[in-house]
């Protein structure tokens, strides 16, 4: 019997080389693929819901009109101020002198209502020692004052301090705080019972009692 002899051509390792590289090559390109379009559907993705809640944020923003800052006709909040260097504060009588500065100062809201009020009683002395003498016998009156109406020695955010040769008592009140037994303090009084209520009121009661009062938009 004729054996045949077969001999593998002389690339046929090579081709089968060829062939498996060209196999790895495709699936790398289609995984690469695949990232790719991956990524794109969620860019898309994220897109879409960007563009979802600006719409929503439009909708809700639809027929509102937002603004920043006043337009020009707005009423802005009044202040009304009133002096005087001769009118002595009531509520502290054993530290007075010669020299002094009383000021009230009255904010009024856009309704023109007394919004809050604030007093600043300025004394001057010659020295420094008379001014140490006189805050102590004025915060003493003062805070006897505060207890015998029920009130605490922190009441109306007071403050005494020495400046310069001189004491300055100062006091704040909201106007929710001013009634019958705290107007006195910053000397608001009433007319049949009844307090001032718009700022030419103020202004002519506080001119009444010796101040110079002028009013001021803010």
């Amino acid at each position: 019997m004729e054996e045949k002899l077969y001999f593998a051509p002389a690339n046929y390792g090579k081709g089968a080389k060829r062939a498996e590289k060209t196999a790895d090559s495709l699936a790398t390109q289609k995984k690469s693929k695949e990232k790719k379009n991956h990524k794109i559907l969620k860019l898309g993705g994220f897109l879409l819901i960007l563009a979802i809640a600006i719409i929503v944020i439009i909708w809700l923003l639809h027929g509102k009109t937002t603004t920043s800052g006043q337009y020009p006709e707005n009423v802005k909040n009044e202040a009304l101020t009133c002096e005087s260097s001769t009118v002595a504060y009531p509520k502290i009588t054993k530290a007075n002198s010669d020299s002094k500065k009383l000021k009230i100062n009255l904010i009024f809201n856009n309704d023109a209502k007394l919004k809050n009020t604030s007093l600043v009683y300025t004394i001057y002395y010659d020295d420094e020692e008379e001014v140490k003498k006189a805050e102590a016998f004025a915060h003493a009156e003062f805070n006897l004052g505060l207890n015998a109406n029920g009130y605490s020695s922190t009441k109306f955010n007071n403050k005494f301090a020495r400046y310069n040769n001189s004491l300055i008592i100062s006091l704040f009140a909201n106007a929710s705080e001013i009634d019958e037994y705290t107007a006195p303090y910053f000397m608001i009084e009433r007319d049949d019972y009844k307090f001032p209520e718009t700022i030419v009121e103020y202004e002519e009661m506080y001119e009444a009692q010796g101040f110079s009062c002028n009013s001021t938009k803010e």
